[in-house]
């Protein structure tokens, strides 16, 4: 090959954009990007909480540049932000990015994947130390789902469907309280046993709730199956 054609060449391919120092600039980036997950990952491993964090937000920025948000790689690193900061016990000082890690990985993945049960249980313990009652509701649901469909631990499922009671009363949404505090009292038979304080409690509870909304029928049937020493004024 003559020099006309060598050179020809090496100017043909800086004419269609190939720049080697671009390239290899290019390369040492993508090799640091890769190198600030890693580190976070590791330091996230041996409890090394700040480092995790300040090096997985660098590796958060980065990677919106060279992605999206919406990038499955990008949410994986969201989603490891978020489990720091709650181990760093910094919940609140970093609401907003926990919020976002759960909606995007929502968004892109459905309520299903790994990605999403991770962030939305974060953003759950935000939610309940924000008092943001209305929001942690469908969070709560969800988790009682997917425990049913998954490893189904009914003293878990029981645990949350106690919470989702409470954070119906806190929200006046009296609609929903008896459908839950008769999974309840099912759950509790189910786990605890039917002869225990804790089936009585979960039945006089319920026929309370029948009494306050008038369902007198279902109040009567179930005071008298259970001989339960209660009035309904």
């Amino acid at each position: 090959m003559n020099l006309r054609v060598i050179f020809g060449s090496i100017f043909c391919l800086f004419v269609i954009g190939f720049n080697p120092i671009r390239a290899l600039t290019q390369a040492d980036s993508i090799s640091k990007f890769e190198s600030q997950i890693v580190d976070s990952e590791n330091a996230f491993k041996l409890g090394k909480w700040t480092q995790s964090i300040a090096l997985g937000e660098s590796a958060l920025e980065a990677c919106h540049l060279r992605l999206s948000v919406n990038n499955a790689r990008c949410i994986y690193i969201m989603k490891n932000n978020s489990l720091a900061y709650e181990q760093a016990g910094e919940l609140v000082e970093h609401a907003d990015k926990i919020e976002r890690a759960y909606r995007v990985a929502l968004l892109q993945f459905g309520p299903f994947h790994h990605f999403t049960i991770k962030t939305r249980e974060v953003f759950y313990h935000l939610a309940v130390k924000q008092k943001r009652y209305s929001e942690t509701i469908p969070v709560v649901i969800a988790l009682i789902h997917h425990e049913r469909t998954n490893a189904n631990d009914k003293h878990k499922i029981l645990n949350k469907f106690i919470e989702l009671h409470a954070l119906y009363v806190k929200t006046d949404q009296i609609q929903y309280e008896v459908p839950t505090l008769e999974s309840i009292a099912t759950l509790t038979k189910e786990v605890i046993g039917g002869n225990t304080a804790a089936y009585k409690q979960a039945t006089i509870a319920l026929a309370e709730c029948y009494c306050r909304q008038k369902d007198y029928t279902k109040f009567g049937i179930l005071i008298s199956r259970y001989s339960l020493d209660i009035s309904c004024a």
